[in-house]
């Protein structure tokens, strides 16, 4: 009979008997009664306090140091192709060192193990050493105990080294003279980055303030000859549109010049006409009172007549009818100079309209170019010194044929000369004449044509075509 036997991960169960000994780590197995036997050893991680008081150095200053180290059976190790096994043979050496002791017990024998080579360490460095580089000293100490504890079975999981102290004020002093070392070599790291940093502040700010007087001086050159152009452009665009309103207002001068004098001599020719009617009609009434005069005196002879015939006993009515027709007479001859004076005034009232009317036609014909100039005046503010020269350039065959023409009514030539090159002395002559006209057009309109055209060929040499 038996009973089955549990073996938790973190223990080691050593079963002995009549088969030997056997260890069971984290399983199940089965144990006889009477013939079998079974201890336990803890596997778990055993933390021990290493103290090491008043230890002296190589230098002779004791030193107090504390370290954490964390120890446990060592169980595993790993096989030849990287696989990780129980390790038999250590737990065999842990079992026959600390098998059936407390583990108050265990931890105080692997402590004293501890101790000891911490203390050996201690006495193989200066407190400098030991104080600036406790990864090293922690390593050494790691390496003194690795060989006795793997002896022991155990291995080492960490180690720690918690506290470096001394009770002569050894290390403070050093702290003190290593502080007031740093804060030395801080502050002149901090005068030279100080020294540094103006220098090369005050350096790129030299520079900067060179390259930005060099860009505000070519800025400032530039704008300045931008705005020289511009000024000479508007300069030369006033100057044209002052000759332009110039020529606009004597336009408009010599039209209304032309309008007074056609008015005044409308004005006049009225007044002229007029007089000549009064004339007329002065005339006519002188006319009509000559008839009048010679009526009142047929009259008066009739009167006298009919005084002779009424002595001679002339009847009445014979009077009457006498007296009717002088009356005839003189109602025809008022008619006929109320008629005259009539027709005069309307002639007058004729030639005065027909007066005002072409008046008004040439005061019309006069705003109407004026107007035309303007916009003349306007399209060639708006088309420039370039677009005048185009205009003038289209003109200029025109121009060269007129100068020409002359010669094509000339029927026959006849050159009298030492040499032949009268013929072509004329050509060139004609050449020589029309090759001035860019000079003539620059002196009577200020454009220059030349520079006009080498600026349009310039400007766009992918449109001149030969």
């Amino acid at each position: 009979m038996g009973n089955i036997v549990i073996a938790s991960p973190n223990e080691c169960k050593v079963v002995s008997g009549c088969s030997g000994s056997h260890y069971r780590v984290g399983e199940s197995f089965w144990v006889w009664w009477f013939c079998t036997h079974y201890r336990t050893i803890g596997l778990n991680l055993i933390t021990l306090e290493v103290h090491s008081t008043d230890v002296e150095t190589s230098h002779g200053v004791k030193l107090t140091v504390k370290g954490i180290c964390q120890v446990k059976v060592k169980t595993t190790k790993t096989d030849e192709d990287g696989t990780i096994a129980t390790d038999h043979q250590n737990i065999r050496v842990a079992v026959q060192h600390f098998l059936g002791q407390p583990e108050s017990e265990i931890a105080e024998a692997l402590q004293l193990t501890m101790e000891g080579h911490q203390r050996q360490v201690l006495g193989t460095l200066t407190v400098e050493e030991i104080y600036k580089d406790r990864e090293a000293f922690a390593s050494k100490v790691m390496e003194g105990v690795m060989s006795d504890l793997h002896g022991m079975g155990y291995e080492i999981v960490s180690y720690t080294v918690i506290d470096v102290k001394d009770s002569n004020g050894y290390m403070e002093a050093l702290g003190a003279t290593q502080t007031a070392l740093v804060k030395r070599e801080a502050a002149e790291g901090v005068a030279r980055n100080t020294s540094e940093q103006r220098k090369k502040v005050a350096e790129y700010k030299a520079n900067a303030d060179i390259v930005e007087s060099q860009q505000s001086s070519a800025a400032t050159i530039e704008v300045n000859a931008r705005k020289a152009e511009a000024q000479i452009a508007v300069n030369m665009q006033k100057q044209q549109q002052s000759d332009s309103e110039k020529l606009l207002e004597l336009k408009k001068a010599q039209n209304a010049a032309e309008v007074n004098r056609e008015r005044e001599a409308a004005t006049a020719a009225g007044l002229i006409e007029k007089a000549k009617q009064q004339q007329q009609v002065r005339k006519e009434q002188t006319q009509q009172d000559v008839e009048e005069a010679l009526i009142k005196v047929k009259v008066a002879e009739q009167q006298a007549l009919q005084a002779q015939e009424e002595s001679k006993g002339v009847s009445l009515a014979e009077l009457v009818e006498k007296k009717n027709k002088a009356e005839a007479l003189k109602v025809e001859a008022h008619a006929q100079a109320e008629k005259i004076k009539y027709f005069a005034q309307a002639e007058a009232d004729k030639i005065k309209e027909i007066g005002n009317s072409e008046a008004g036609a040439i005061e019309a014909k006069g705003m109407a170019e004026a107007k035309v100039l303007k916009e003349k005046n306007q399209t060639f503010q708006y088309m420039g010194q370039a677009g005048l020269a185009s205009l003038i350039v289209e003109r200029l065959p025109e121009i060269a044929e007129n100068i020409a023409k002359p010669l094509a009514q000339t029927d026959k030539m006849v050159f009298i000369s030492q040499d032949s090159a009268t013929g072509s002395k004329i050509t060139n002559d004609i050449i020589k004449t029309i090759a001035t006209m860019p000079d003539a057009v620059e002196g009577l309109t200020g454009i220059d044509l030349k520079d006009a055209i080498s600026k349009a060929v310039t400007a766009n040499p992918g449109k001149i075509s030969m």
